[in-house]
């Protein structure tokens, strides 16, 4: 509620208040983060992975806190970490202790689920760490297939009204969704500035050198640099010991909610709607209700510390796969049968240059030597 509750309380659902909410609370579909449509990505899995996406089983998409890299979302907290390091403090949400900075990272990371792809269409080092037995593939597809993957998902999983209507059952919905490409950063150092700034406001306020009520919309531009140096987008951002992936992701964040919520959420706008300042009659009436009702269960949700399933399946639209590589280092045998099997679903298989012996690819013709001929002396 908060933010949502009193602008449809001041605005009475006005046209010109629902485009500075929408951004906020009604994003189901992706956005595009430092990636085109027409870019090429991969993805190295298990032959029976490979199959399960040929033959319409989906794209399996993990939650961000089953990874094994503990960083994952710490993007997320050490951006809360740095607005309250400075004039912010106080006055914004902050951490009181390590493990409520820990909590709230783990938070994200378990309402946020991933798939994760790269730019790199070959590397050694890719093939190393994700075909350990030597025999899995590695698919091909663009962008836009991603985005058609996600919107499709989105359309038939954003809209909690039924359920909140129901007043029952455990469920969840998409609130966001983006494909990004990832930045690589160095944690510990980025740590230990925010730090540094925190002491140093701290000492400058205790001297009485900072302005009691600081004028936010006077700001010089090293100053307003200062304040997005560290503005950090969840999920977006991993540990600089990765950058070999050059990783694109799609990340999709979900609100879980159970009976409690919808029925805090029922009663909530059953007394929003009998409001008698409330517009029913408007055009956007509707669609404000949605995003009330969706701000709700969200708000809710963490609250109670609901958790979301494990793993989504993500449908994926005909002719998503583009192309498969399988691992140079497969035996002949299995090579053949697994190339086989996508060229009978219509699937070009291609040859990967890694691990490959150079001299292979290399033209060598038989030339006669000079001092072999006797005219040449």
């Amino acid at each position: 509620m908060g933010y949502f509750y009193s602008v449809v309380r001041r605005q009475n659902f006005t046209t010109s208040a629902l485009p500075r909410m929408t951004p906020r609370f009604d994003e189901p579909y992706p956005k595009l983060n430092a990636v085109t449509r027409d870019q090429e990505i991969y993805r190295i899995v298990d032959f029976f992975s490979a199959a399960q996406a040929v033959e319409g089983a989906g794209l399996y998409l993990p939650l961000a806190s089953t990874f094994a890299d503990a960083n994952e979302a710490i993007d997320s907290a050490m951006a809360v970490l740095a607005v309250a390091a400075g004039p912010c403090a106080g006055i914004t949400k902050h951490f009181g202790s390590q493990e409520e900075f820990i909590k709230y990272q783990r938070s994200v990371a378990s309402r946020n689920y991933v798939s994760c792809w790269t730019k790199a269409k070959e590397s050694v080092a890719m093939w190393a760490l994700y075909s350990r037995d030597m025999c899995s593939v590695q698919l091909s597809t663009k962008v836009e297939c991603l985005e058609r993957a996600a919107i499709s998902y989105a359309d038939g999983n954003s809209d909690p009204t039924s359920a909140i209507a129901a007043a029952s059952g455990d469920g969840q919905i998409i609130d966001g969704s983006k494909i990004v490409s990832v930045n690589y950063e160095n944690w510990e150092s980025i740590a230990r500035s925010i730090d540094r700034r925190r002491r140093a406001y701290d000492k400058l306020e205790a001297t009485g050198r900072i302005p009691k009520n600081p004028d936010h919309f006077s700001r010089g531009p090293r100053q307003s640099k200062r304040e997005i140096q560290y503005l950090f987008e969840a999920l977006k951002h991993k540990d600089q010991s990765f950058s070999h992936e050059a990783e694109v992701r799609l990340i999709m964040n979900f609100t879980p909610f159970n009976s409690d919520t919808l029925r805090i959420a029922n009663s909530d706008m059953a007394e929003m709607r009998s409001r008698p300042d409330t517009n029913t009659s408007h055009p956007n009436h509707n669609r404000a209700m949605l995003l009330y009702g969706r701000a709700i269960l969200r708000e809710e949700a963490w609250k109670r510390s609901l958790s979301c399933t494990p793993h989504i399946s993500l449908p994926l639209p005909t002719g998503f796969i583009l192309g498969v590589t399988i691992d140079p280092r497969c035996p002949s045998h299995k090579q053949r049968f697994m190339k086989d099997y996508f060229q009978a679903h219509g699937i070009p298989v291609s040859d990967s240059s890694s691990f490959g012996h150079v001299a292979q690819r290399i033209v060598v013709s038989a030339r006669r030597h000079l001092l072999a001929d006797p005219k040449a002396i």
